[in-house]
């Protein structure tokens, strides 16, 4: 028998062993290699927003809310009623003072005030005074043309149109009558207004109206025309007609009319309703210009009859077209009606 002996294996064996050892020793290097490759850095969190920078206009504006904060305006001293195209006595006198109680000097104060008139509209000017060393700013208007009744009012000058600027140097005024009279109550008056009934009926020239004048003190009168023809034309033929008769001894006329605006009609809870129109105009009788014009409404609801509503809603139109009678009465509306 004849064994054979494998002689190779012990070969095979090392060779296995070899290859190994290279694997081994590969990934060695390979893991060497891996391990020295830099890890990727860190994300950096977001920088954090920076606070934005007010603008130059909104750091004025906090500055000014700060300044007029607990700031005092008082009006010391105002001037006496004067009279239409007379100077007034004497000068508004203002004084300004800090939340401290301290004369706020160099502060910039505005002065809103009558300036002129369309019958029931008032146009107001400003002007932009400066507080002296005292605090004080004195201020003498312009000679009035026109009669008023009103005020003026002094207010921290706002820095810009923003509302919230606006509103709160409008918080911080303070006002002081501002009265002009009418330089044509110096002559009666003359009066041409007619009452009308609820069919549209020309009753008679409104008593009322003269008492109230007279009542006033004004010298009035009623018109030397009876009849309400006049009414329907132009209030230059009224003018003229009238100025024929009475010459130069009326300053001015007040001509209209008062009448229901429409039927009174029952409601279903048996209460009835009545509105009363007023057209009024004032006419210098000097030159026949129209000095002042309005319209204006009231109404009363109830379960009176018709002339007791009726005396109640003129009696509310009365109190209602009370504005001062800008050209024709010092003292009283040109609308008195009882």
């Amino acid at each position: 028998m004849i064994i054979l002996i494998n002689k190779c294996r012990p070969i095979a064996l090392a060779a296995l062993l070899f290859s190994a050892l290279l694997s081994g020793a590969h990934a060695s290097k390979k893991g060497a290699k891996s391990a020295e490759k830099p890890l990727p850095a860190p994300v950096e969190e977001a920088a954090a927003e920076e606070p934005e920078t007010p603008s130059p206009d909104g750091i004025e504006q906090n500055e000014f809310l700060t300044k007029i904060s607990g700031i005092a305006l008082n009006v010391v001293s105002f001037p006496k009623q004067t009279v239409k195209h007379v100077p007034f006595p004497s000068a508004y006198t203002l004084l300004v003072k800090d939340a401290d109680g301290k004369e706020a000097a160099g502060m910039s104060i505005t002065v809103s005030y009558p300036a002129s008139r369309s019958d029931d509209a008032i146009v107001y000017d400003t002007a932009v005074l400066t507080t002296d060393e005292n605090g004080r700013i004195d201020f003498m208007p312009a000679v009035p043309t026109a009669s008023f009744d009103e005020v003026l009012s002094f207010y921290p000058t706002p820095v810009n149109s923003n509302p919230e600027t606006v509103e709160a140097a409008l918080a911080a005024s303070v006002t002081a009558p501002y009265k002009v009279r009418t330089d044509l109550a110096k002559k009666s008056g003359i009066l041409y207004v007619f009452d009308f009934d609820e069919n549209g009926r020309a009753l008679t020239n409104s008593r009322y109206i003269l008492r109230d004048f007279i009542n006033s003190g004004v010298r009035s009168g009623n018109s030397p025309i009876p009849s309400p023809n006049y009414l329907n034309k132009s209030i230059d033929a009224l003018y003229k007609t009238t100025r024929a008769i009475v010459g130069d001894s009326a300053g001015f006329m007040v001509s209209g009319s008062i009448k229901f605006a429409e039927p009174s009609e029952r409601r279903d809870d048996g209460t009835y309703t009545s509105t009363l129109v007023a057209d009024i105009v004032c006419i210098d009788m000097r030159n026949g210009e129209v000095l002042y014009k309005t319209r204006q409404t009231a109404s009363k609801r109830g379960h009176r009859s018709i002339s007791l509503r009726k005396h109640a809603v003129k009696k509310s139109l009365r109190k209602r077209c009370a504005r001062y009678s800008t050209e024709c009465n010092d003292k009283i509306n040109i609308i008195n009606f009882y």
